[in-house]
């Protein structure tokens, strides 16, 4: 797993931010800080716990996951008592492989297995971003395609076991979200009991914002 401080300055407030998959910092590189630490972690083929030594110093933490870091923030959280400022999901459950709940089986599969084509990649890229004149604002990933590949595969495998304890305190449903089903979103979040924010926006939520305390503000008082 990847860990790195987009922002890292005199704040005692820090923003844990766990990416989509396939993404890397560029995702949301474009958000100014808004007085926050931020530290982004991604590449989950090998989930580790190496974020909670940046975690001491802070007074006060965020958490903000989007996509498969949904999943993957509540299960490396698991079991580890913080008490965050704010908890949000962004396009995502906890139970991503799922034909009620997240995905598919049958389209998180096929997913894996096309990855390595080029036409397969640009139309999972499109429906990210939310349209093909979304897609050319869109910050693609600097990763190579075997890396993403073994990762996706290494979160179906993830998937498959118990249902994490739920952290997050509000989820925001993107309406136009194409990869997450809002529908299956929604039945999520109302099993758990955690209340729910629709936006009109597509699977990548972030081309919207323009800092991280936009982010965290969301949640904050939820």
């Amino acid at each position: 797993m990847k860990q790195s401080f987009l922002y890292r300055g005199e704040s005692s407030e820090l923003l844990l931010f766990f990416n989509g998959w396939s993404m890397d910092e560029r995702a949301v590189a474009h958000l100014a800080s808004g007085g926050l630490d931020v530290l982004a972690l991604w590449d989950y083929t090998e989930p580790d716990t190496a974020f909670f030594a940046e975690l001491s110093r802070y007074r006060k933490i965020h958490l903000a996951a989007w996509s498969l870091g949904v999943f993957t923030a509540a299960k490396l959280l698991a079991g580890h008592a913080i008490e965050f400022a704010s908890a949000t999901a962004f396009n995502g459950t906890l139970r991503p492989v799922d034909a009620a709940f997240g995905i598919a089986p049958e389209i998180f599969r096929g997913t894996a297995e096309h990855w390595g084509e080029e036409r397969a990649r640009s139309r999972f890229f499109q429906r990210v971003a939310g349209g093909r004149a979304e897609l050319e604002a869109f910050p693609l990933p600097c990763r190579t395609p075997e890396e993403q590949q073994r990762e996706l595969f290494a979160l179906e495998q993830a998937a498959q076991g118990a249902l994490p304890v739920n952290c997050f305190r509000l989820a925001v449903v993107g309406t136009r979200d194409r990869i997450f089903p809002p529908e299956a979103q929604t039945a999520f979040w109302q099993s758990v009991q955690t209340p729910i924010l629709s936006l009109d926006l597509p699977h990548y939520p972030f081309a919207e914002f323009h800092s991280f305390r936009e982010v965290t503000d969301l949640g904050e008082h939820r």
